[in-house]
């Protein structure tokens, strides 16, 4: 199943857990209300306890649906570092998994990371590099590279 499917059909449960959650919650305040109270006062007492229900609520549907959410899509920031050595570089980042799905490729100078749940980043390179070593643990990737020597450099140097 698709990260996308999976997400709408958590989203239609919650939607309709909300709704029959509602509905229940309505019918008990109705019920107790205007058996408690008979008249006019116990139907504007119904009023307002339905609408302290409904603001109830949506605020429970609003606070499950941010817990709901996967991590890196509350991760608004994403966190890399990048050494840069002598003759290598070396980039450290958060890259959520699993790690069957999580890559990186060098074109030129820059180094392209996949990931899970639809991750894809570009990170600009000082030099034209190639990769050397990946390696993925606990959600960090460390990614080893070694700066290309131009070929401008050796032609004058040999000269």
């Amino acid at each position: 199943m698709s990260a996308r499917r999976k997400d709408s059909y958590r989203e239609d449960a919650l939607k309709t857990s909300t709704i029959a959650l509602a509905l229940i919650a309505l019918a008990l305040v109705l019920l107790v209300t205007i058996r408690i109270q008979r008249g006019l006062i116990g139907f504007v007492l119904a009023g307002l306890a339905v609408a302290l229900v409904i603001y109830w609520l949506r605020e429970l549907y609003s606070a499950a649906r941010k817990e709901m959410t996967p991590s890196v899509a509350k991760q608004k920031k994403w966190f890399y570092d990048i050494i840069d050595e002598k003759e290598s570089i070396t980039i450290v980042a958060e890259v959520p998994g699993p790690e069957e799905l999580v890559k990186a490729e060098v074109i030129g100078r820059t180094i392209k990371i996949y990931g899970g749940q639809d991750f894809a980043k570009e990170v600009k390179l000082s030099k034209d590099c190639e990769l050397i070593h990946t390696s993925y643990i606990n959600g960090v990737l460390n990614v080893k590279l070694r700066k290309k020597i131009n070929d401008k450099l050796s032609e004058t140097k040999s000269s």
